[in-house]
């Protein structure tokens, strides 16, 4: 945590206010002792949000003696209003400070009181204090106490945050700024900018939200972010494309373009079943956007755009005569995973309802043809049931740029190979104590990963995974370094760690 120190010195500056006191005008003259705030160079205060406020005046007390002093800091909670809170009673003010950013023009006003216990008399100072925004580049973290409720907290590093040489972890900013937590349990967060305003959308059970990542204040929920209102809310994932933005419920997949629009439509019209895990392709111009098992109908679908200028339709992966599997006759699955690697191939982990089996297939990018492109063809299969304690694997974390996919129990980390026909398995990582179990696990991106026109990314960017843990009191967030490109290797020695959360439910990047 950083701290801002301001202290006050050199000329000397005294503010009075007066008491009541008795008229003694008849009798003997008595003088008052005084106290002198000592002011030089400092009118107006600025502190960056999540920051402390330390300020330090320096005081005389003109014959008092500061034991019969008393000291409060007040601050008015909103700027221009008349409703104070006391945040101090200290001679010194070492305050952090959780109130919104200001917007231009608008301070907070701290007031200093020393009071004279003896003679009643108050000296009182005043200063402008203006909170800026400190909440930049880094992850973004939805957590849980177990209530029912979602809190956010942030974390910034030189390891995730560009031209950032300290470490900066903010607990509960969302509670702390909006006074509530958010209803529901967080299970996925996603980065946008919505009309050029960078923004966390977030996603419940029954809800779908938005946070102004500005200043970590509420941006509307539900109907505030939909054309058209509904009666319920069914949230099952959220995603992004290359210039679209995605949003997948119970009533199928709905797309927008959010750096032009600032709401989601209604839902493509079609017959398929979408779940919440879809490889959705991030890379510019793809001749295929979308690629999913469809586990009601049991059938892989791909839909070759999601904008009125494309073909948007939803169709049934076909089979090819030199397929690797035939498609249609993959059923009675459901979805664990599913990714898009860099030249647009498509990868799904699968597992069968009945024998709990677990295989990986994989698909070309298909091929542009206008007005509708040839579709993905089957190049791969990989049955993963010999693999060590894949039964017991709760995280499935596929790579864009080399053939590993990672799975994860509650406290190891394997990999899978297979860039040969037959897939090699590997330990990578265990959790060092025992007590914790890994709550999250996916591959650290940053937020507009993988479009940046300069390519200019940290060096840790597609090259760590981001793991969550919790031992039952206490979340911890893990930033986990890959070597060796094609091996999956966990460099564990150069692992950091960011303590003090809840339980961990979903992160996410953010410019």
């Amino acid at each position: 945590m950083k701290h801002i120190k301001y202290i006050i010195t050199a000329f000397t500056v005294l503010i009075l206010a007066a008491s009541c006191l008795d008229d003694t005008s008849s009798l003997d003259i008595h003088t008052i002792d005084d106290v002198v705030i000592d002011t030089t160079g400092v009118s107006a205060f600025s502190v960056y949000q999540f920051d402390n406020l330390i300020v330090e005046p320096n005081l005389s007390f003109e014959g008092l003696s500061e034991e019969n002093l008393s000291f409060k800091w007040q601050i008015n909670i909103e700027p221009n209003d008349t409703l104070y809170d006391v945040i101090g009673t200290e001679r010194n003010l070492n305050y952090e400070m959780k109130f919104k950013s200001n917007v231009s023009g608008e301070f907070h006003q701290l007031v200093y009181t020393v009071t004279d216990e003896i003679s009643g008399l108050d000296y009182i100072m005043a200063w402008p204090v203006k909170v800026l925004n400190n909440i930049g580049e880094g992850i973004v973290v939805a957590e849980t106490t177990g209530n029912g409720t979602s809190d956010i907290s942030h974390i910034m590093s030189p390891q995730v945050t560009t031209d950032y040489d300290d470490i900066s972890v903010k607990h509960q900013i969302y509670s702390s700024i909006n006074g509530v937590n958010i209803a529901g349990v967080t299970k996925q967060l996603q980065y946008a900018k919505v009309y050029g305003v960078d923004v966390i959308f977030g996603i419940t059970d029954q809800s779908i939200y938005k946070i102004n990542t500005i200043d970590y204040t509420f941006g509307g929920s539900n109907d505030d972010l939909f054309y058209a209102s509904k009666d319920s809310y069914t949230p099952k994932a959220i995603g992004s494309v290359y210039q679209g933005n995605l949003y997948i419920d119970n009533e199928g997949l709905t797309s927008t373009y959010l750096g032009a629009s600032t709401s989601f439509g209604l839902p493509f019209d079609s017959n398929f079943t979408v779940p919440s895990i879809i490889a959705a392709n991030p890379n510019s111009n793809p001749a295929v956007v979308i690629s999913f098992y469809d586990e009601v109908n049991e059938q892989f679908v791909y839909q070759p755009s999601i904008t009125q200028f494309g073909d948007n339709t939803m169709y049934s992966t076909p089979a090819t005569a030199s397929g690797a599997f035939t498609p249609s006759s993959v059923t009675n699955k459901i979805n664990l995973a599913a990714g898009v690697s860099t030249s647009g191939e498509f990868s799904h982990v699968l597992k069968d309802k009945t024998t709990g089996d677990i295989a990986l297939y994989t698909f070309d990018a298909g091929v542009y043809v206008y007005p509708s492109p040839t579709p993905p063809s089957p190049t791969g299969m990989f049955n993963l049931s010999d693999a060590p304690e894949i039964s017991q694997a709760n995280q499935f974390v596929l790579l864009n740029n080399q053939k590993v996919l990672y799975y994860a129990t509650d406290t190891k980390i394997y990999a899978v190979l297979y860039a040969t026909g037959t897939p090699v398995y590997e330990e990578r990582y265990t959790v060092a104590d025992a007590s914790e179990a890994i709550t999250t696990l996916q591959v650290y991106q940053q937020a507009d990963y993988p479009l940046r026109s300069s390519g200019d990314y940290l060096p840790l960017n597609n090259n760590a995974l981001l793991m969550s843990t919790y031992d039952g009191t206490e979340g911890r967030v893990y930033i986990l370094p890959l070597t060796n490109l094609g091996v999956g290797t966990i460099d564990s020695a150069n692992s950091t760690v960011f303590e003090g959360f809840n339980r961990i439910t979903a992160m996410t990047t953010q410019l």
